[in-house]
């Protein structure tokens, strides 16, 4: 037989789930279309870009990763903060990490250990796809691609030590 208490548990946990794919998903998007902006800005000539060098994408991989981690956690940390203000949304019990609890700090944190993290992982990925020169369509995927999937870890992180740490 199920409760109240349960049925209000199950509503709580969907509300939760559809909160992180909604802001993840929200994060992902916006990511992927600044990821090809700067692709163009930096790589729209046409011509094949190299994957190393000061204009090399390596390089590309640094302040991308950081600057979409830093968005990808700090706005939906904000976000989140809101909807418990006012009531819409419950803080959760969960594990969290011990990240400071001010959410621009914990951001600029993330980012920097997701910018140590992915910067490398998305290098070595377009390497061993593309090799040391990357023709701009490949390039173009490939980081709209890496922008979307660092986006949508990072707000999830983000979102769940929000509501976990609101609850302590």
């Amino acid at each position: 037989m199920t409760t109240t208490r349960q049925t209000d548990e199950k509503a709580m946990e969907h509300e939760l789930k559809h909160t992180i794919i909604k802001e993840a998903s929200i994060a992902a998007v916006v990511s992927a279309l600044i990821s090809a902006a700067f692709v163009f800005a930096l790589f729209g000539d046409g011509r094949s870009a190299p994957l190393w060098g000061a204009g090399g994408a390596a390089v590309d991989f640094l302040p991308q990763t950081f600057m979409l981690s830093l968005m990808s956690a700090l706005i939906p940390a904000l976000t989140m903060r809101r909807k418990l203000a006012h009531g819409k949304l419950e803080a959760v019990a969960g594990k969290t990490w011990r990240l400071p609890r001010h959410p621009l700090v914990r951001s600029l944190l993330i980012a920097l250990l997701a910018t140590l993290a992915g910067s490398p992982c998305g290098t070595v990925l377009l390497w061993a796809i593309a090799g040391p020169n990357i023709d701009f369509a490949v390039l173009l995927v490939a980081k709209m691609g890496y922008g979307a999937l660092v986006a949508t870890l990072v707000a999830h992180v983000s979102i769940r030590t929000t509501l976990a740490q609101a609850r302590d």
